[in-house]
């Protein structure tokens, strides 16, 4: 099998901050060529629907779910342009609801009225995020929880839960954990953070590949300083092995950025 795969979770657009940090992962997709890549999640941040920030008027003032929507859809385009300027076999995509797209199924639900029944973008609409023409396979919450999808024996999820209430794993040894909870090679996101565990002896890895944030969150204060941005390499998976390289936003910026 051995294919490569790029992964990536938590990019978090946000109109507030430019795409620019895609074209440079569209680029660095282009030179290295892999297999497939797996966007995990939580791409599209969708801050207009974040029910916290109701407490704050100035927060609500300035969102906007269109922009939310058109600014999400915008970097999709970026990330993909420069691989299909070489004209070369198709690109395998692979997406994942975040719980920060389901953001919108919770707004239907608390709010049916709002919803975009008709397609001609009065309301609000999970089909907005045009998943089916960004991803060959997109897999959305399942049992109101994120999908886990398998390939090349390895299981990828927005985030694993970490027992029967469905809150997700996380903590120090978030990769260790998840694995010991699993058996079997394991790569999620949502934390955004970055952690490895590597039991050779039993042919597993877990895996939390950090996020590709385009800035720190005020709310989110020194937790800030734990986050990793950038993207993780699969290098030749079979059988669910695989050897990660982690590839910083930093090292993506000074290759690809005009600065």
């Amino acid at each position: 099998m051995n294919k490569d795969i790029l992964v990536f979770s938590c990019a978090h657009t946000d109109p507030s901050v430019g795409n620019e940090r895609f074209d440079w992962l569209g680029q660095y997709i282009a030179d290295v060529k892999p297999d497939m890549v797996i966007d995990l999640g939580d791409g599209a941040d969708m801050g207009s629907l974040n029910s916290f920030d109701t407490r704050y008027p100035q927060a609500v003032v300035m969102q906007n779910y269109g922009d939310d929507i058109n600014h999400y859809n915008e970097a999709m385009d970026r990330l993909r342009r420069p691989y299909k300027k070489l004209k070369r076999k198709k690109l395998h995509w692979v997406g994942f609801e975040g719980n920060h797209e389901n953001r919108i199924k919770k707004a239907i639900k608390e709010s049916p009225r709002n919803e975009d029944r008709t397609g001609q973008g009065y309301g609000i609409s999970f089909g907005h995020l045009q998943t089916d023409q960004w991803f060959d396979d997109y897999h959305e919450y399942y049992n109101s929880a994120p999908a886990i999808a398998n390939y090349c024996g390895v299981d990828f999820a927005h985030f694993f839960s970490s027992g029967n209430y469905g809150t997700a794993t996380s903590g120090i040894h978030h990769a260790y954990t998840v694995i010991n909870n699993r058996h079997n090679s394991s790569v999620c996101g949502h934390s955004h953070k970055r952690d490895v565990y590597f039991k050779d002896g039993a042919n597993s890895i877990g895996l939390v590949v950090g996020c590709y944030k385009g800035h720190e969150e005020s709310w989110a204060g020194q937790a800030n300083l734990d986050w990793w941005n950038g993207v993780v390499l699969l290098q030749g998976v079979d059988e669910g092995m695989f050897e990660p390289m982690f590839v910083s936003m930093d090292m993506l910026e000074k290759e690809y950025g005009n600065g």
